[in-house]
């Protein structure tokens, strides 16, 4: 418990150190020789060194050697930008808050290990994995759900055309035939070459089933999207339509393909709005609403005793 404190007291400090050396730089580096983004270039180079430096300044354990890679993955920050807005679901309670922030920093969230009062088949462990991936607890599809919606607030405000919970009447998994037919989450009209998109969300947890041989930070997300692709892409092709997996997991970090469409549809926020303070709006709301659907699933499990 002790190491554990230390590490989290280690990365208060350097947070406290971060914020020092951008007020330095606002003013002691000239504006003609200076980067466009001199205070975010200093942070990111610090951060880096701090990441580095922490395998050799304390003795971490597997668990929190992947969390931090999964904490470097791109994306996984972008929730930090987003500008508290009851309106858009840009709000946590303090409550929802802590328990992202305890997930992130490995501080532990529950009392005790015990079995999973639900499923009864895993153990619902201290730091809250568990909670999130059980498919039998409340909440687990609202945060599918609430990422999805989310989605479509912001395909709507962009100016681009589509529908949540289409009927296509060709999405069904290969190996159950049309018995098991399903709406697209999100159907983008005319996206690709005049075809609509369908668009699959889905979620993963990186340390799900964590063996600390053989973790790859990212390697989830990355299988995530290649099942969805296996499933439905040549149906989606065969019937002239587009296929978009939009694979992310728990930290925030996304599969290639997501990256590609949201990049897609921030470069029309763009276009239409030319607003230079939301360059991130796309990807930092959407980051947003995955971690507000986690917090649910933690507030969910956790003791009266502790909200």
């Amino acid at each position: 418990m002790a190491n554990h404190n230390d590490f989290i007291s280690s990365l208060l400090r350097q947070m406290m150190m971060t914020m020092k050396m951008k007020m330095t730089t606002m003013i002691l580096i000239n504006k003609d020789t200076a980067p466009k983004k001199p205070q975010k270039t200093l942070a990111n180079a610090l951060c880096c060194r701090i990441a580095q430096r922490l395998g050799e300044d304390f003795h971490l354990s597997p668990r929190q050697k992947a969390v931090i890679e999964c904490l470097q993955r791109p994306h996984a920050q972008d929730f930090l930008t987003v500008i508290p807005i009851e309106g858009l679901g840009q709000r946590m309670s303090a409550v929802e808050y802590r328990s992202i922030l305890k997930y992130r920093l490995m501080i532990p969230m529950f009392p005790n290990d015990e079995t999973c009062p639900v499923c009864r088949k895993a153990c619902l462990d201290k730091y809250g994995e568990h909670a999130i991936h059980c498919r039998e607890l409340p909440g687990f599809k609202y945060r599918h759900d609430f990422v999805r919606d989310a989605l479509m607030d912001i395909l709507r405000r962009a100016g681009i055309s589509a529908k949540k919970e289409a009927p296509v009447n060709f999405l069904t998994d290969p190996s159950e035939g049309r018995s098991t037919l399903r709406p697209a989450d999100v159907l983008v009209f005319g996206w690709e070459g005049g075809k609509h998109a369908c668009v699959d969300l889905t979620g993963v947890s990186p340390l799900a089933g964590f063996r600390e041989n053989g973790f790859v930070a990212g390697q989830a997300v990355l299988k995530a999207e290649s099942k969805k692709v296996e499933k439905h892409a040549k149906v989606c092709e065969d019937n002239q339509h587009a296929f978009v997996p939009l694979a992310f997991d728990t930290f925030g970090s996304l599969a290639p393909e997501a990256v590609r469409f949201l990049s897609r549809v921030q470069r029309v926020v763009h276009s239409n709005f030319s607003t230079p303070q939301g360059r991130g709006f796309v990807f930092s709301r959407l980051g947003f609403s995955i971690q507000k659907g986690m917090a649910a699933q933690f507030v969910a499990r956790l003791p009266a005793i502790l909200m």
